[in-house]
């Protein structure tokens, strides 16, 4: 009995090898209209699949596969012979390759027909998930492929198995494998639909009921947080961690390298934003900020951030907003660093940086982070978009009289971008185009006033002339009375506390310049 081949895909990448490959291996190749024209069109010959079944595609070709021939073809157990006497009496050709991707729902929603949900609706596939579910369905004697990137393996595999070089158990492992592959894309491109649809709803203002995402294993990892807690990395799927970043030196990544390494992109793309055209450097541990600078020069940089704080920056997490160069790698060397991020690194770089076989050199795109953060909470999940929205400081209302020196109105952008990022109750001061004081994740916030004022002073910082940032409103004038003192001149923060019009007098009083925003910043 000859073996048949069905292929029926919109993504042609990869195609016309694959299916030459199936030729050279004696299969029989079957294919729905648009397929076919390619495959001939590439010289490979092939049998339409209503000349197979008899019936032409029907219904503008919402009808062409939907039919038992096709189904029968795939669904029958090869290892039942009854199965495949009926298939020889019906003449029906066993399908033991099915190559199916689906239609580009999942793309089409992220154009300009997203609006329009009657054109959406052609988009969903109903023949190509039957079959590839069907194929899926029977992987014991099926190859289910739904993902090109797998053709070449496919086609090792097959030839192998041809020639009898193959291992049973491991063939029938990499069918299983295929086959999880196929029920995990039909799973995101249901939940795509159910979430796009469900945004129509009555009242939902275009909200899906409907949330989520399918997760694959990127990277196993050791433990998490602590050893006695089991860890995995997990991206969405379709995309690897090379989407995120590539790791050109140093150990494997660990849990809590993972998250450091997003918080301090996070930072470094929002300061690179902020200072267009200028070098940044920014140091960060348990996911705050330890220094942060703005300068001419990576190098300039990166020296004005560990003086930001001279004891904790050890064995902290650097991160550069442009190409490091032989400087700045050099200076990255001459004390501990856990992890080295950058968009890209000189060639000279790279060099000085695996002399530490242990650092962690990551290449990253630096950019805004994805559209959805999602945490467990309370047998539940809480979704919600990333905080990437900081207003711009000439968007601030000046509320008190005093104005700014330019020197102070780039000390607050460092203070207002950085804020953003720091635990909360966050308050961080800044001075000289460079982060001397943090206060994070304290009880009440004028406790992080005074231990931001205090890690600066221990590290011989003058805070007279220094500015400082609050993440949410002063809910009493007594923080900004402690920042006056301390010699700080200019301080930006929310509005919206009751006694606002208080600590609006009391900022008056001491000369300071008091600058509200609309937007707040806690991060929990």
């Amino acid at each position: 009995m000859k073996r048949g081949a069905l292929l029926s895909v919109s993504d042609k990448r990869g195609l016309k090898e694959f299916a030459s490959a199936l030729i050279g291996l004696d299969f029989e190749l079957f294919s729905s209209s648009g397929t076919r024209q390619f495959l001939l069109d590439n010289g490979i010959p092939c049998t339409a699949i209503d000349d197979y079944t008899g019936q032409a595609e029907i219904l503008d070709g919402r009808v062409k596969t939907l039919h038992p021939r096709i189904h029968a073809g795939i669904l029958a157990k090869r290892d039942n012979a009854a199965h495949m006497q009926e298939l020889d009496r019906s003449g029906i050709t066993p399908l033991d390759v099915v190559v199916v991707n689906l239609y580009p729902f999942v793309k089409k929603v992220e154009t300009e027909l997203r609006s329009d949900p009657d054109a959406m609706v052609e988009y969903i596939d109903v023949g190509g998930p039957a079959m590839i579910r069907a194929a899926a369905k029977n992987h014991a004697g099926v190859f289910a492929v739904i993902d090109p990137d797998d053709y070449p393996r496919v086609a090792e595999v097959l030839r192998e198995s041809l020639q009898g070089r193959s291992d049973l158990a491991m063939l029938q492992q990499f069918r299983r494998t295929l086959a999880a592959k196929v029920f995990a894309w039909l799973a995101a491109d249901n939940l795509e639909a159910a979430r796009y649809y469900s945004s129509f709803e009555r009242g939902s203002e275009g909200e899906s009921r409907y949330q989520g995402m399918v997760l694959q294993r990127s990277q196993s990892l050791r433990y998490g947080e602590n050893p006695h807690q089991s860890a995995a990395f997990f991206t969405p799927l379709g995309m690897t961690s090379a989407g995120a970043f590539r790791q050109l030196n140093g150990k494997e990544l660990s849990y809590n390298n993972l998250l450091d390494f997003d918080a301090t992109r996070r930072m470094t793309n929002a300061l690179r934003q902020r200072f267009p055209g200028k070098a940044c450097a920014v140091i960060v541990k348990h996911l705050n900020p330890c220094g942060a600078a703005v300068a001419n020069s990576l190098a300039e940089a990166l020296q004005m951030a560990k003086r930001g704080d001279p004891r904790s920056h050890f064995g902290g997490i650097i991160g550069f907003s442009a190409e490091v160069d032989e400087k700045s790698a050099a200076m990255v060397r001459e004390d501990f660093a856990e992890i080295v991020l950058a968009p890209a690194y000189t060639p000279q770089a790279i060099e000085i940086l695996r002399a530490s076989k242990n650092l962690r050199v990551l290449e990253t795109p630096l950019r805004d982070v994805a559209t959805q953060e999602l945490r467990s909470c309370a047998d539940g999940y809480l979704l919600q978009q990333p905080d990437v929205q900081i207003s711009a400081l000439d968007d601030a209302e000046a509320v008190t009289k005093r104005p700014l020196s330019e020197q102070e109105r780039r000390d607050l952008e460092v203070a207002w971008t950085m804020c953003a990022h720091v635990k909360s109750n966050a308050i961080v001061i800044a001075r000289n185009d460079m982060l001397i004081g943090v206060g994070a994740g304290q009880m009440s916030r004028i406790d992080s006033a005074e231990l931001a004022l205090s890690r600066a002073r221990m590290h011989g910082h003058s805070t007279q002339g220094a500015v400082a940032a609050s993440d949410a409103f002063f809910p009493f004038p007594d923080t900004v009375e402690l920042l006056a003192g301390a010699g700080v001149s200019a301080v930006i923060a929310p509005k919206g506390a009751k006694r606002d019009e208080e600590v609006v007098a009391l900022a008056a009083a001491k000369g300071l310049t008091l600058l509200f925003t609309g937007d707040r910043h806690f991060r929990h």
